[in-house]
C-alpha cells in the first residue's frame, strides 16, 4: 500500500472538495433532499475518485463495506460541501471517507452525513 499511496500523491491530492447546490430534482414533495439522490451523489464522487487513482492498469478495486451515518437532512436551495479523502486501512485496504456538510455564512458547518467506503485495492 505504501507504493499505492506514493503513486496517488504523485497523481494528485488525497483530499477533494466539491460544492453541491440542492435543486428541485433532488428533493421530495416536502422540499427535503432524498436519500437516493444523496447516495447517487456520493457514489458518483466515489467512482470519480477511484478512476482518478487508476493511473495505470496495475490496480483494481472492490467495495468491501459501506458505513453510512445520517445526522440531519438538507432542504431545497441549500448549499452542501462534499469532502472526500483516502486513508490507509491495513495492508491491502483503503478507506474512502465522504463527508457532506451544510455551509451557511456566519455559522459553523453542520454535518449532513458521513459515508466510509472500505475498498480493497490490489494489483491485478
Amino acid at each position: 500500500m505504501k507504493n499505492f499511496f506514493s503513486s496517488v500523491k504523485k497523481q494528485g491530492p488525497l483530499k477533494s472538495r466539491m460544492q453541491l447546490s440542492i435543486d428541485k430534482d433532488m428533493v421530495d414533495s416536502q422540499g427535503m433532499l432524498t436519500l437516493w439522490n444523496l447516495m447517487d451523489t456520493m457514489n458518483s464522487i466515489k467512482e470519480n475518485r477511484i478512476q482518478s487513482l487508476f493511473i495505470n492498469d496495475r490496480y483494481e478495486e472492490s467495495v468491501k463495506n459501506i458505513d453510512l451515518k445520517l445526522y440531519r437532512n438538507a432542504a431545497l436551495g441549500e448549499d452542501l460541501l462534499v469532502e472526500s479523502n483516502f486513508a490507509p486501512n491495513g495492508k491491502r485496504q483503503v478507506d474512502l471517507k465522504v463527508y457532506v456538510s451544510k455551509r451557511i455564512k456566519g455559522e459553523p458547518a453542520r454535518r449532513v452525513c458521513k459515508a466510509v467506503y472500505t475498498l480493497t485495492i490490489k494489483p491485478k
